[in-house]
């Protein structure tokens, strides 16, 4: 796929260790924002981004604007993930070992609305799909109200871009995690599955 004036990588295994902290900083810019509304550091970002350079079959896709990357997208298998995220899915119809996780899918401002985030995201599903061991990805997606005080009248969720991804909503599979609100404070967040079937690279 040609990205024109953008460069795409693909990092595995210790490829990503370079660029951790880069990495770590688009993650803390992007997760203050609304529905995240997350207040993270540069080292528990940096601590948890090293996961991805020891799972097997972790990815990171960045793709930069010159030198500096500017948007990136994480894969983990789920069953790489700790329990307690996973718990939803252990009596369900799908085995954890057949699921590839999509951490995220994260641009900085500018560089929104241009039809990235659809680009890499069918980079990321042709990667997973050529591993040839999973049957389904799935991503989650933060809950939050239509009227929480915090939601800019300009917000666009993210939902419609897993829809024409081919991802469907689960709410189902939720899961309630705690981390540190932009004031500090730790709070339980509700978050919802999204899921789509994998399909071999040689069907249509």
């Amino acid at each position: 796929m040609d990205w024109g004036k953008f460069k795409l990588e693909l990092l595995v295994g210790q490829a990503v260790i370079p660029y951790l902290s880069e990495i770590a900083r688009l993650r803390i810019t992007i997760f203050k924002e609304f529905p995240y509304l997350y207040k993270g550091s540069e080292d528990s970002e940096t601590t948890y981004l090293q996961a991805y350079a020891k799972a097997p079959d972790a990815c990171v896709f960045v793709v930069r604007d010159g030198t500096t990357i500017i948007g990136a997208i994480t894969g983990v298998p789920l069953s790489e993930e700790p329990a307690a995220f996973t718990a939803p899915f252990a009596s369900g119809p799908y085995p954890l070992d057949t699921i590839y996780y999509l951490g995220e899918v994260l641009f900085f401002p500018p560089y929104r609305g241009q039809g990235l985030g659809s680009r890499l995201l069918k980079e990321f599903e042709d990667h997973v799909r050529a591993l040839g061991r999973y049957k389904h990805f799935a991503c989650a997606t933060v809950v939050r109200t239509e009227n929480h005080p915090l939601r800019p009248s300009d917000y666009h969720p993210i939902d419609g871009l897993l829809i024409r991804a081919g991802l469907i909503r689960h709410p189902e599979f939720r899961v309630t995690l705690p981390w540190p609100d932009l004031d500090g404070n730790v709070t339980e967040n509700m978050m919802e599955f999204w899921i789509k079937e994998l399909h071999s690279l040689n069907r249509p």
